[in-house]
């Protein structure tokens, strides 16, 4: 896919380039389907319920969930599960602007944190809370909104999004 340019003759055309990927992965087999644990809303309320405990306890305000952010969040957890890959980076190279902008939600900041191999939402935010980036994540002042993705990738191991945004 390296020699495949665009219509402007200097870089690949975004468009073509996930249509390549979405192709091979659909010729080679080994396209997977998302792994979403039977419990995952439970999942997402007690993470929910926790990461506003944190904030509250810090004077801040609590995060309403969001069905578009969790639909990007749900997304991502899916990609890194696949992949066995904790990055911010999705399968196609885009980061989180592009993930939320996908969903329908233009923000004006986000934070996202990643977690893996944890399988409670207590020790996910224990160990967020531990993490100096983590925790200004999970602390940052003027989000408004969350979303919460969890997927259970091949090697039996639990995926962890959160992303918190405001508009």
């Amino acid at each position: 896919m390296r020699g495949v340019v665009g219509r402007c003759g200097q870089r690949p055309w975004p468009g073509l380039l996930a249509l390549c990927a979405v192709l091979l992965l659909a010729m080679t087999g080994t396209a997977k389907a998302c792994a979403v644990p039977a419990d995952a809303p439970a999942l997402r309320e007690a993470m929910h319920h926790l990461l506003n405990a944190e904030r509250t306890a810090a004077g801040l305000a609590p995060l309403r969930m969001s069905h578009r952010i969790t639909g990007a969040a749900q997304s991502h957890a899916c990609s890194i599960a696949r992949r066995d890959d904790v990055s911010h980076l999705g399968a196609l190279g885009g980061g989180l602007r592009l993930r939320l902008l996908r969903r329908g939600y233009s923000p004006g900041g986000a934070a996202e944190n990643l977690a893996m191999g944890l399988d409670t939402a207590p020790g996910v935010v224990a160990r967020w809370m531990a993490s100096p980036a983590h925790r200004a994540n999970v602390l940052a002042r003027g989000m408004r909104d969350i979303g919460i993705g969890v997927a259970r990738g091949a090697n039996g191991q639990l995926y962890w999004v959160a992303i918190s945004a405001h508009r």
